[in-house]
């Protein structure tokens, strides 16, 4: 047993040195190898071996590559061939399901989007209605500001209607007063001092502070910047009424020097 490991060894390595000769493609040690490869033949034909091929093939073709790297590379490019079928089958798959998220997604993005266009329609129109309701209360606010003032403005004439009237009764009550005052100082002699203190509406015990008051009143009264409305015989009554006045009143002030 042990020899013939020996010589198939022996042969594995003696084709391997053939080998050598077919590597480069020379024909001179192509006919070279054949020459040695006859002796091999020619053994293994006369012992009835042709088992003995197997290792001089194997020692031979190892200069070409190993055998054995080939068939494994085969079975590992059969093996990647169904893990590149199986690969494409499951990215097929998958670009299938995220096809099918994406369809999902944007189906729910459009959604989404039809809901908020709803909402924003809502807000719009709630705000719309907040802003007519905004508008008719600014309104309304308006509206009683305008009453309001129409109505101050009515009292305000009311006032001013009820002044002007007590200033038209004032008016002719004093105008009477004068008219009586005047045809009462005509019969009065304004330089004896019981009269002149008749004509400034005193008694003629009255003292000077009393006197002076009576006559600032009266000439407040009949000031001509006072009587310069009126025009005719009213403003010649009035003048005449002050020149008396003034008359009485130096009669007073030299009394009480």
């Amino acid at each position: 047993m042990t020899a013939i490991i020996f010589y198939s060894g022996f042969i594995g390595v003696y084709g391997f040195i053939i080998g050598k000769s077919f590597k480069k493609l020379n024909p001179f040690l192509m006919l070279l190898g054949m020459f040695f490869t006859l002796p091999v033949i020619m053994q293994v034909e006369q012992n009835n071996q042709p088992l003995l091929y197997i290792p001089f093939g194997i020692g031979f073709f190892a200069n070409f590559g190993n055998p054995f790297r080939r068939v494994l590379d085969f079975f590992a490019g059969i093996k990647m061939d169904i893990e590149r079928y199986f690969a494409n089958k499951r990215y097929k798959k998958e670009q299938k399901r995220r096809e099918k998220e994406r369809a999902k997604q944007q189906a729910k993005r459009e959604k989404q989007a039809k809901q908020q266009a709803k909402q924003n329609k809502r807000n719009s129109a709630n705000q719309n209605y907040q802003s007519q309701q905004n508008n008719f209360s600014e309104q309304q606010r308006q509206a009683q500001a305008e009453r309001e003032r129409l109505k101050r403005e009515a009292e305000e004439l009311r006032r001013q209607r009820e002044q002007f009237q007590r200033e038209q009764a004032q008016a002719r009550q004093n105008q009477t007063s004068q008219n009586n005052h005047s045809s009462n100082n005509d019969d009065l002699n304004p330089d004896n001092y019981a009269d002149a203190c008749e004509i400034l509406g005193c008694d003629k015990n009255a003292d000077f502070a009393t006197l002076k008051k009576s006559y600032r009143y009266l000439r407040s009264m009949y000031h001509p910047d006072k009587v310069s409305q009126f025009s005719g015989r009213r403003k010649k009554q009035a003048e005449a009424e002050m020149k008396l006045i003034n008359l009485a009143w130096d009669r007073v002030q030299k009394k009480f020097r």
